[in-house]
């Protein structure tokens, strides 16, 4: 069933009755092909069943009820090979629900009508060629046929005993093979040239997170920080923002401009950028540009395009007081709102040249007096906790 507010969708039962627990693709898909052909035999058994019950009900026999009774009892190995099919047990599934439905459609069968079946036989022997492996046609095939045989011979029919079927089996076994042969070969070479393709993006995104990282301690360098600043306030914005329910996804670009958060700073002056004193209000307008210089910088390089809140906006305030747009409330990105703070925290709780570090208690007091103005009261609550957790 659909989980869409429980409402009820044929593709909804479709995904229920296919569901396969199992993270390997491939035993996936063919899980979810034995579970159709499960379900196509639930579906002749239940032709069987009605066809048999009506006729039972119109000529009562004792050989028409025991019909019944058989068509009935199969229902059982059906429902357990479904389950197991689920638990992801897949080819064990497959070769005991194959075989089942060969040898009961062969015994429980009039010998002198199973040629007729041979149509539905061919089912489970084209089946298996795509569920266990393409050689397993001719094994079932084989098994069709001697299970035939057998059944002529202890039935005493073997006056109609068809060749000619038993042929077509083996062909119909030969025919599947080639197919599903040439299919696993041509999904290997694909699942060769994903790994290929997953391989080269993972060395890429390695090389990526590398030239960041040197982009960050040469920032760190030239600005004088305290060393590591970089790495820390990374490290602590990640776990935070993980908390607060972000993807995998956006975390690698939080994780980026986290890293590049100053790196507008590359376009101001050095007398500005190391003057030991304060700054004058026209330097101070010159520092307030490097949020607008980041976005200058790494706007044009795609991949970096949704990391850009953290270096554009972490300076914006709770109250609107920040700069460069003044923005106030949840009109700031939430990962700068994060950011924000853990900046502020890590510069108080570390020595500066102008400044020894602040003790840890009274730099979580200074935070905790600024949710509302400075920070988000929400974010500050999670930023707490998560301080708590780490020092605990």
């Amino acid at each position: 069933m659909s989980r869409n507010k429980g409402k009820f969708t044929w593709q909804g039962l479709l995904q229920l009755l296919t569901h396969i627990e199992t993270d390997d693709p491939s035993i996936r898909r063919k899980g979810e092909l034995l579970a159709l052909f499960i379900g196509l035999c639930w579906g002749l058994l239940n032709y069987s069943v009605v066809n048999t019950a009506v006729v039972l009900i119109l000529h009562p026999t004792y050989e028409y009820t025991i019909y019944l009774i058989e068509d009935l009892l199969v229902f059982i190995p059906l429902h357990i090979f479904w389950k197991m099919n689920q638990k992801g047990k897949v080819f064990l599934t497959a070769n005991l629900a194959i075989s089942f439905s060969i040898l009961a459609g062969v015994f429980l069968s009039d010998a002198k009508y199973i040629e007729y079946l041979m149509v539905i036989f061919a089912l489970p022997i084209g089946m298996s060629s795509f569920i266990i492996r393409p050689s397993s046609s001719f094994w079932y095939a084989g098994l069709t046929a001697t299970g035939y045989t057998i059944s002529s011979l202890i039935s005493g029919y073997t006056w109609e005993y068809n060749l000619t079927a038993v042929m077509a089996l083996f062909a119909l076994a030969f025919m599947t093979w080639a197919t599903a042969n040439q299919l696993e070969r041509t999904l290997k070479r694909n699942q060769t040239l994903v790994d290929t393709l997953k391989k080269s993006n993972s060395e890429i995104q390695a090389a990526y997170a590398t030239t960041l990282e040197g982009w960050s301690r040469a920032l760190e360098v030239r600005d004088r920080e305290t060393q590591g600043h970089s790495k820390r306030v990374t490290e602590l914005t990640i776990r935070i923002a993980r908390r607060m329910g972000f993807s995998e996804d956006m975390l690698v670009h939080i994780y980026r401009g986290a890293l590049l958060h100053d790196i507008g700073k590359l376009g101001i002056p050095d007398d500005i950028l190391h003057k030991k004193g304060p700054l004058t209000e026209q330097e101070m307008r010159i520092m307030r540009l490097h949020p607008q210089i980041a976005l200058d910088l790494l706007s044009p390089i795609d991949y970096l395009k949704p990391a850009l809140n953290i270096p554009r906006y972490h300076h914006e305030k709770w109250d609107g007081t920040g700069y460069p747009h003044g923005l106030s409330g949840e009109t700031i990105p939430l990962e700068a709102r994060i950011y924000a703070i853990v900046d502020v925290f890590d510069a108080l709780t570390h020595d500066r040249p102008y400044r020894a570090a602040m003790p840890t208690h009274e730099a979580l007091e200074y935070i905790k007096s600024e949710a509302g103005k400075q920070f988000d009261p929400e974010v500050v609550r999670v930023f707490l906790s998560e301080i708590n957790n780490r020092e605990n």
